[in-house]
């Protein structure tokens, strides 16, 4: 899931194991081992159950991506079978599940970016298995342009391995139209734009900015459009104050149904339960005992079903702290 953070992100713990991507801006992320700046091209990893809280530095934009941690140990140990040629702390069975702080670079992060994107759409109208598939496929891919990062330096990946020789992760760095795009559609998101305007922005074709956008970012221009609204919208809801009628004109959404529309695409509850609740109480326990029935998500609790969550409040249970 993406954001944007400009507030102190409260103190919680996660029941599900978690990774951060920063890729502007900087954060200072608190957990039990200390506190740990991130600037842009900086991920950590934290495990099931424990807790991190953070502060933006001043803003800062991210991926979080929550898992099944059996998931992601067991598909590590695949990846990483040779621990000889594993950095430090990094193999599955080295790492005691506190923050573990690793250097990708940002232009590795850059080009993973359009996999996590499409793994935060991919469950929208799959069917479970097809979903599942999907997120398994998009994380391998992930991992596999990330090896440099996990690899010790003697057990590098050698450079002709670094990209696979066809398909979209071989693509160049991204194309200036597509760069500039997504420059228009970030700063300029209230306006109306349309496909076809935004191409001629970029002085490009219709057709040529929509397949490239799409290689290159991993979803079409409009609906990263949407994306980028929501992802605003969701930082006025839970930073601000702003009515919800205000905060969906402000990211340009004048009718702020189509907010409460896409919102619960992503969260599953309305826009007015998230403000209530934005850390709830849940065990995953139906009905839940923490909040005994009366936790605005328990209408939509569900068993965890994939091994890669694309959300945090669906399916990463979250306890707040005080």
């Amino acid at each position: 899931m993406e954001s944007v953070r400009a507030e102190r992100i409260h103190r919680a713990v996660f029941g599900h194991a978690k990774i951060v991507h920063v890729l502007e801006g900087a954060a200072h992320i608190e957990t039990a081992t200390g506190i740990h700046e991130l600037t842009p091209g900086y991920a950590m990893a934290l495990g099931a159950g424990m807790w991190c809280s953070g502060r933006p530095d001043p803003t800062v934009r991210l991926w979080t991506l929550y898992f099944d941690e059996s998931f992601l140990r067991s598909h590590m140990r695949w990846v990483l079978a040779d621990t000889t040629r594993v950095r430090p702390g990094v193999h599955p069975d080295a790492w005691d599940g506190s923050a573990l702080v690793l250097q990708p670079g940002v232009d590795i992060l850059h080009r993973i970016e359009p996999l996590w994107r499409q793994i935060s759409l991919v469950n929208e109208t799959a069917p479970p298995e097809v979903a599942t598939t999907r997120l398994i496929s998009l994380f391998s891919r992930a991992v596999e342009i990330a090896l440099p990062t996990l690899l010790a330096d003697d057990g590098a990946v050698p450079e002709r391995f670094v990209l696979p020789v066809r398909g979209r992760l071989a693509q160049p760095p991204i194309a200036r139209p597509v760069r500039r795009s997504v420059v228009l559609l970030r700063s300029r998101m209230t306006e109306p734009w349309t496909v076809g305007r935004l191409a001629a922005e970029v002085a490009v074709s219709r057709a040529h900015l929509t397949r490239v956008f799409t290689q290159q970012v991993g979803v079409a221009p409009m609906r990263f459009l949407i994306e980028t609204r929501l992802t605003e919208f969701t930082r006025l809801i839970e930073e601000t104050d702003l009515p919800i009628a205000d905060a969906s004109r402000q990211v340009g959404w004048n009718d702020a149904r189509v907010a409460a529309v896409w919102f619960r695409k992503r969260f599953g509850i309305t826009p007015t339960q998230y403000r209530r609740h934005p850390h709830p109480s849940c065990t995953g326990a139906m009905p839940c005992e923490s909040c005994r029935g009366v936790c605005a998500l328990t209408p939509v609790l569900e068993p965890v079903t994939r091994a890669v969550s694309r959300d945090s409040r669906r399916d990463a249970h979250i306890r707040r702290l005080s």
